[in-house]
């Protein structure tokens, strides 16, 4: 096969893409509109869940062809607080979650598949905006909307390991507060699905609520971050010769 392949989007969805087509023996050429892959993020910790579908999404990942390049930590324990405070303790025999960090540096996600497609031999063009794939191709160009907000910190603490979640309309309106820890780095946030003006007020009692909770919880050269994410249904996975995937096809985590 030497069939030529054009992909708008240097995200996951379009690299993973990449990866395998060059594999089966495409040429594939990825066009990413910014200077560097994960521009949207800054180092923070996300999850990759692992309790929705019966295949381990580590052993799902490998069977697409996909080398653990980055940081990919399984959590099996989950502390979530509900608006009261009531605490319970989730625990797996299998991981939750595997804890994951976004942006353009080594260790991450996204570096770590840029890296990986880069060795089959895709071509990835940087600062280079395409709007249209006149021969068809696939489209993995992100979110455009913006159908859930994060507000938050990565910071520095001398914390244990740590995973958990608050369910409270006041830290994140039809949303979630969450606070990650691995090798004492730390992503705090709200995910907020709505009154996204009140960002700043649900964050800070985002963080007042975590410290509450957890007493041992320090928090030294913190950075803030913000972030966005879209998704809907009803979209053509396929339509005018053009395949989307990822944000671009409506999907999120």
């Amino acid at each position: 096969m030497n069939k030529e392949i054009e992909i708008v989007g240097a995200g996951p969805a379009g690299l993973v893409a990449a990866i395998n087509l060059a594999k089966a023996g495409c040429k594939v050429t990825v066009y990413e509109e910014k200077s560097e892959v994960g521009h949207r993020f800054h180092g923070d910790f996300q999850g990759l869940e692992n309790w929705s579908s019966e295949e381990d999404a580590a052993v799902l990942l490998e069977r697409l062809g996909i080398k653990t390049n980055y940081t990919c930590q399984p959590y099996s324990e989950l502390t979530v607080f509900d608006a009261n405070l009531n605490k319970r303790i989730i625990r797996s025999q299998r991981p939750l979650f595997y804890l994951v960090q976004r942006g353009h540096a080594p260790g991450c996600l996204d570096h770590g598949l840029m890296e990986q497609a880069k060795e089959a031999d895709v071509e990835i063009v940087f600062n280079k905006r395409v709007d249209k794939l006149e021969s068809g191709g696939i489209v993995g160009i992100g979110p455009r909307a913006a159908d859930a907000i994060a507000k938050g910190i990565i910071f520095n603490t001398t914390m244990e390991d740590t995973a958990a979640a608050i369910l409270d309309d006041t830290l994140a309106p039809k949303g979630y507060s969450y606070l990650l820890i691995h090798k004492n780095k730390a992503t705090m946030a709200t995910c907020m699905f709505k009154d996204f003006k009140r960002e700043k007020e649900c964050f800070e009692r985002t963080v007042e609520t975590f410290k509450k909770v957890f007493p041992k919880l320090n928090i030294t050269d913190a950075k803030e971050f913000g972030g966005y994410g879209n998704f809907f249904f009803g979209k053509p996975a396929f339509e005018n010769g053009k395949y989307y995937v990822g944000e671009a096809a409506g999907l999120q985590d």
